[in-house]
């Protein structure tokens, strides 16, 4: 069971993560994004307006390798696990750099698509949570 998730602060255009949130603090270990630079990193609360006025962790920076579960804003995603986001490649850099093998995109179900495109240096999710339910994606 995961026990220790990363999440984040979504913004008015992606899902509403706030009752998850607010659960998982309650109950479990609970990580949020910040930048330090041009490197992201996750602590755990409470929030404060940061950079780009995104919410961001004030605690202490927790270690890549103790999160059991990592969800990730994206734009559009496919059933091979493509991702894409919003242009900057901060997530697929902390990806590169951080390997997990329990990464979820959340999106809206519209933004689900057949196939998104892609380049070699993106890191594919490993499944999709969108507001009316759970995809896996199948490796191989």
């Amino acid at each position: 069971m995961a026990t220790k998730i990363a999440s984040y602060s979504p913004l008015a255009n992606e899902p509403d993560l706030t009752s998850f949130n607010d659960w998982a603090a309650a109950n479990l270990h609970l990580y949020f994004p910040r930048m330090i630079g041009d490197q992201m990193e996750f602590a755990p609360g409470p929030l404060k307006a940061g950079n780009y006025g995104i919410l961001e962790p004030v605690g202490k920076a927790v270690s890549p390798a103790d999160l059991d579960l990592v969800f990730v804003p994206a734009l559009a995603v496919d059933h091979f696990g493509n991702r894409l986001g919003k242009g900057k490649g901060i997530y697929d850099r902390w990806l590169g750099a951080n390997f997990h093998s329990r990464i979820y995109a959340v999106v809206f179900d519209s933004e689900v698509l057949d196939l998104v495109p892609h380049e070699f240096h993106d890191k594919k999710v490993n499944g999709i949570v969108t507001p009316t339910g759970l995809i896996a994606i199948l490796s191989g």
